[in-house]
């Protein structure tokens, strides 16, 4: 086809599309709503996987959790919600003297109790003793002050670390550094403020915690002579199972359960928990996929139905130009080169909408921003190839139509 002839067609094809705009805007809606439906479950599923991915990392990604097991069976007869006393201090030595791969630990007890500094309290607010490893193994950092250490543990001394939420309760905006606050009475000094992590994976939200030295916590405030739960960081990702394993065997031995008796304890593992994360993210993004490929499909069949409704619709036209001296081949390629255009900025639309939509959805859903442009050119690309190869159809559908029986159809 000569290149002026191509050029008096394309510009002929333009002109009607800006004049069927009723037609040509449900094709280029139809064409947006696929890619943009495609890009927006890719990465609203994207987002999901890695905020999960980042409150498991913020827990530590190499870390073993040892907690009392909650229901015990007494006399053959279920007994829940009892205080379990198991987890002691002669578990805890052995427990690091028999797996070297530890790098790093922190024993825990946790209670309620009346915080208040100044003229505000706070009721039933839980105060966490902890080692001063626990902010390491959680990887969390203070926005004010510092975590406690060694000198305040071996002392049991008074002094206190503030969750976010508890310093804005307490002291609104000034810097609870250095001041004065009770925890059931007793007098803390505030030494520094955590940074805010917000909701984590349990009910519990640690930014409503006070954290003071274990030592502190089990002589001053509990009174208590065991641990509410035992955090263990792994020197390295491939010994986590192992380490499970020899610490369910050191537990069991020093319990002496018997044989038939469920455990008085119970082991968590992170990769365990990493893994089956990984794995429901996996399939959750192969059935986004296939969603998005459905959607890019109706899409398409969309796009085929309104022009082959048009082709139905321009009888008359069709006869008048084939009367006038255009060729089938003519025809065919205006009816192509109209959806190919109106495919091309039905795509481009709905890639402006994806990104746009993504970032919006993650700031009203707390999500981590994340754009897949792999992903979105991949959806771009098949949409524009299956867009054409369903407008071959109307367009051919043209291109045949016998200009004689056009004429008079009109």
């Amino acid at each position: 086809m000569p290149a002026g002839k191509t050029l008096l067609l394309m510009s002929g094809s333009l002109r009607l599309i800006w004049r069927f705009r009723l037609r040509s805007g449900l094709m280029l809606l139809s064409a947006l709503l696929g890619v943009a439906g495609v890009i927006f479950a890719i990465n609203y599923a994207t987002e999901g996987r890695m905020k999960v991915l980042s409150r498991i990392e913020s827990l530590g990604t190499n870390v073993i959790m040892v907690t009392p097991q909650l229901s015990r069976s007494v006399g053959g007869r279920e007994k829940t919600g009892a205080i379990v006393t198991t987890l002691v201090a002669g578990d805890y030595a052995e427990m690091l003297r028999e797996i070297p791969e530890i790098r790093k630990s922190s024993a825990t007890v946790t209670s309620s109790f009346l915080v208040k500094a100044g003229d505000l309290s706070k009721s039933n607010c839980a105060v966490m003793g902890t080692e001063p490893e626990f902010a390491q193994i959680r990887h969390w950092q203070t926005t004010d002050g510092e975590f406690y250490g060694i000198p305040e543990m071996r002392r049991s001394a008074r002094v206190a670390v503030l969750g976010a939420t508890v310093k804005r309760d307490l002291f609104g905006i000034q810097s609870p550094v250095g001041k004065r606050m009770f925890i059931n009475r007793v007098p803390f000094e505030v030494i520094g403020v955590l940074d805010e992590r917000g909701q984590g994976l349990d009910a519990a939200n640690e930014d409503n915690q006070v954290y003071v030295p274990l030592s502190t916590a089990m002589r001053r405030l509990s009174n208590v002579d065991y641990f509410g739960a035992i955090l263990l960081e792994v020197n390295r990702w491939q010994k986590m199972d192992d380490a499970a394993d020899a610490l369910h065997k050191i537990l069991q031995k020093r319990h002496r359960s018997p044989a038939n008796s469920p455990d008085d304890f119970q082991i968590q593992n992170q990769k365990s928990l990493i893994d089956a994360e990984i794995a429901s993210s996996t399939r959750l993004a192969f059935l986004v996929k296939w969603v998005g490929l459905s959607g890019l499909v109706v899409s398409g069949l969309g796009m085929l139905a309104i022009c082959w409704i048009a082709v139905g619709g321009r009888v008359g036209e069709i006869g008048i130009r084939r009367a006038l001296g255009a060729t089938k081949s003519d025809i065919f390629f205006q009816f192509l080169f109209e959806a190919a255009v109106i495919s091309l900025l039905g795509c481009f639309a709905g890639l402006i909408t994806g990104w746009r939509g993504t970032l919006s959805i993650a700031q009203k859903a707390e999500l981590p921003f994340y754009f897949d442009w792999a992903s979105a050119r991949l959806a771009i690309a098949f949409a524009m190839t299956m867009n054409l190869a369903f407008a071959l159809i109307p367009s051919r559908r043209a291109a045949l139509l016998d200009p004689i029986r056009a004429l008079k159809a009109e």
